[in-house]
């Protein structure tokens, strides 16, 4: 890579950094939002319009008497009721236990470790890209280890960082199981659907499918770029001999029989779960039209998850002796709950602005006033689409949050698209894909300083403007074909998960 280029990059690239680090905190910007939506209800106060369903509703101010009452009197419940504050956190309790007993590290770890040569770059990339299960332990050892298995086989070790890296940040939205983002983002979307329909529901699986197949597709693409693209341009980047420190990365023998342990614990555990779904009477089933879809095991996937979480994590950690009693689960899970405070104060903020738009009937005018003018504009289909996932994905340079960023962005665009007959579960992919694909040259990444840190062991000069100019290809490779492969999905007409369809 010319020099001349990395220091273009670095001054693109250093322009955003400064600006997103001017922008104050989510949780500071919603409740400016808050503010605003409380000034635009008074100016459009008395507006009438008609619903999709042919209600008369008015914009009511939230700088009145009756609307500061109301802010007041439900500020509480606003926060309570925000849907994904208790999902996230109740699927954090089961994800918390398994990232502190190391599991999660482990499985990686031995994953990567006991790849075939001739698959090293598809493990890597694939563990990358199923990392988001992991939360911050895929960041922490994937990046870094497939730049030592690189190194060991004689490879660039930043084409392995890249590609562990291009995984875990450009592909975080995709997997191959239902996860803490799918609860989350799930949850956001329920919430704007029902300003349209109040009885719409979305369930953590309604991206499963696409998702799935979306997994292999991300990981297809890196591996083509780190190959025939990537590694091939760092042949002549200035290296010098370095080493990932004191830090083992190998997988003990405590480690491989508590991997044993957790395989057994969960088998044994799907096995119960599936004597309530598979028979034609399973208790899980609808009680009336025994079908899975919908059914109390879709509405129950949060708790389902949990429990296999701990049914792996327990008997993991009682093997390598990190669980010794039930205070040790205990303890894990209060840890797990104090690294999201973060995230429940965000959800307080959060909570307040979707629940004051929805108060003051402003979401409902302003995706009447949208669906009109794309109708009138006959700007619909596939240019709507890729408008929306560039608008997402250059949102993603400013906004590093991607729970923040669909708070925002949902309440609008939802309803919107609804009346364009996209369904809630496919603006909710499109926005998934857009979201990973650009966290790789994002200098608001928070996982950025530390892979900028594991670089610096193996090239010199390394900076942001490196690593950024290394990841483009991805970020913008990823985006291309993953953002194809969403429109082949919707012209195919393809369920996006169980009882989601691609349009209403």
């Amino acid at each position: 890579m010319a020099k001349e280029q990395i220091e273009n990059l670095s001054g693109v690239l250093g322009f955003i950094e400064r600006a997103g680090n001017r922008l104050p905190h989510p949780v500071t910007i919603f409740l400016i939002l808050t503010l605003v939506v409380m000034v635009l209800s008074y100016l459009l106060q008395g507006i009438t319009m008609v619903d999709p369903k042919g209600k008369t509703l008015v914009v009511q101010s939230l700088a009145s008497v009756d609307g500061l009452t109301w802010f007041l009197k439900n500020c509480v419940d606003n926060f309570v009721r925000f849907k994904p504050l208790g999902l996230v956190l109740v699927m954090m309790l089961g994800l918390g236990v398994a990232e502190e007993v190391g599991l999660l590290s482990a499985v990686l770890r031995a994953t990567i470790l006991s790849a075939p040569r001739s698959m090293v770059t598809a493990i890597i990339a694939f563990c990358g890209v199923m990392g988001n299960m992991a939360s911050s332990a895929a960041f922490v050892v994937v990046p870094p280890l497939g730049a030592m298995i690189f190194k060991g086989l004689g490879r660039n070790p930043l084409a392995g960082l890249a590609t562990g890296f291009a995984g875990c940040a450009a592909g975080l939205n995709a997997n191959l199981l239902v996860v803490g983002t799918d609860v989350g983002l799930a949850a956001i979307t329920q919430q704007a659907a029902q300003i349209i329909d109040p009885n719409f529901t979305v369930h953590p699986a309604v991206n499963w499918y696409f998702m799935s197949a979306s997994t292999f597709i991300v990981t297809a693409v890196i591996v083509f770029l780190t190959e025939k693209f990537v590694e091939p341009r760092l042949e002549g980047v200035a290296m010098h001999d370095g080493a990932l420190g004191s830090e083992d990365m190998t997988v003990s023998p405590e480690e491989r029989r508590g991997l044993r342990a957790a395989l057994i614990g969960g088998i044994v555990y799907i096995c119960l779960i599936l004597l309530t779904v598979v028979p034609e009477h399973g208790i899980l089933r609808n009680p009336k039209t025994f079908s899975i879809v919908p059914s109390p095991f879709l509405d129950s996937l949060v708790p389902i998850l949990l429990v296999f979480f701990l049914a792996v994590s327990i008997p993991y950690g009682v093997s390598t002796k990190v669980i010794r009693n039930d205070k040790d689960v205990v303890r894990f899970m209060g840890k797990a709950m104090k690294e999201f405070s973060s995230f429940i104060v965000l959800c307080f903020a959060a909570g307040q602005f979707v629940s004051s738009f929805a108060y003051t009937h402003l979401d409902m005018y302003l995706s009447i006033q949208g669906a009109a003018f794309l109708n009138n504009t006959g700007f619909s289909g596939i240019p709507l689409v890729v408008s929306f996932l560039i608008l997402t994905a250059c949102i993603n340079f400013f906004i590093g949050s991607a729970m923040a960023k669909w708070a925002l962005l949902a309440p609008i665009f939802v309803p919107m698209l609804m009346q364009t007959q996209l369904s809630p579960y496919f603006v909710q992919a499109a926005y998934r894909v857009a979201d990973s694909t650009t966290n790789a040259i994002s200098p608001l990444e928070p996982f950025m300083a530390f892979i900028i840190g594991v670089a610096q062991k193996y090239a010199k000069n390394v900076g942001l403007g490196t690593i950024i100019s290394l990841m483009l290809p991805y970020a913008l490779g990823i985006l291309f074909f993953w953002g194809l492969f969403l429109i082949f999905w919707m012209e195919m007409d393809l369920p996006l998960g169980p009882g989601a369809p691609v349009f209403l």
